[in-house]
C-alpha cells in the first residue's frame, strides 16, 4: 500500500469486512463436518451393511469415504470461499481518498477521492447495528459513487471520513486538482460583483 500512496498522503485506516459476515460461514462449516463424520462413522461401522445385506461384505469403509468428499466440496464452495474472500478484501482510508482494494484470483481496486465526495451515507441492518457495523456510501453528486459493505465500528469511519474532508486544503483537491478534478479559478484572478453589461438590443 505504501508504494500506491502519494507524496503527503497518509492512512489513516486500513480494515476489513466486519467478522460478523462469516457467522454464517463458520456455522455451515460446523455442521457439514459435523454431518460429514456422523455420516462416515456409521458407514464405517457396517450400518448400511445390515440394512442392505447385497452389498458386498466390507464396503462400508470404502463408503466412509463419500461422506468425507461431499464435505471437502462443500467446504470449498461456500465456507472457504467466504473466508477468502473476506480476507482478500480491504477498506483503506487515506488523507486524499478511499480505496476498496480487492486482491487474490481476482484483482480490482476502486477509489474516490475525499474532494469529490459530497455525501457520506450510512445504513445498518438490525444484526448490522448490534454489530455495530454498516454500509457506508460516498457519492460525488453526480454518477460517481463508492459502497462499502459491512464496515466494522461504522459511525466511527464515517466520523474519520468527514474529519479527513475537512482538513483538505481549501484550494486543492486530490493531486493538485481543484473541487475534484475540475479546473480551478487562475492565479490572481479576482472576481467583481459588478453587474455585467447589457448585451445590445435590435
Amino acid at each position: 500500500m505504501r508504494r500506491l500512496l502519494v507524496p503527503g498522503e497518509q492512512v489513516i485506516v486500513d480494515t476489513r469486512q466486519h467478522g460478523s459476515v462469516l457467522a454464517l460461514p463458520a456455522a455451515v462449516g460446523v455442521l457439514v463436518v459435523g454431518v460429514a463424520a456422523y455420516a462416515a462413522g456409521w458407514l464405517s461401522r457396517g450400518r448400511l451393511e445390515a440394512l442392505a445385506p447385497w452389498l458386498p461384505q466390507g464396503l462400508g469403509p470404502w463408503l466412509a469415504l463419500v461422506p468425507a468428499g461431499l464435505a471437502a466440496w462443500a467446504l470449498l464452495t461456500y465456507p472457504l470461499r467466504r473466508l477468502a474472500a473476506w480476507t482478500s478484501l480491504r477498506y483503506v482510508l487515506t488523507s486524499r481518498r478511499v480505496l476498496r482494494r480487492q486482491r487474490g484470483l481476482r484483482r480490482s481496486d476502486r477509489e474516490l477521492p475525499l474532494a469529490m465526495v459530497r455525501d457520506v451515507a450510512v445504513h445498518q441492518s438490525v444484526a448490522q447495528s448490534l454489530a455495530r457495523s454498516g454500509t457506508i456510501t460516498l457519492t460525488t453528486g453526480q454518477a460517481a459513487s463508492l459502497r462499502l459493505d459491512d464496515v466494522p465500528d461504522v459511525r466511527s469511519f464515517r466520523q474519520l471520513v468527514l474529519d479527513a474532508i475537512d482538513q483538505l486544503p481549501p484550494d486543492r483537491g486530490f493531486a493538485g486538482s481543484y473541487d475534484g478534478g475540475l479546473p480551478g479559478p487562475r492565479d490572481g484572478a479576482e472576481f467583481s460583483d459588478a453587474p455585467l453589461p447589457r448585451e445590445p438590443r435590435d
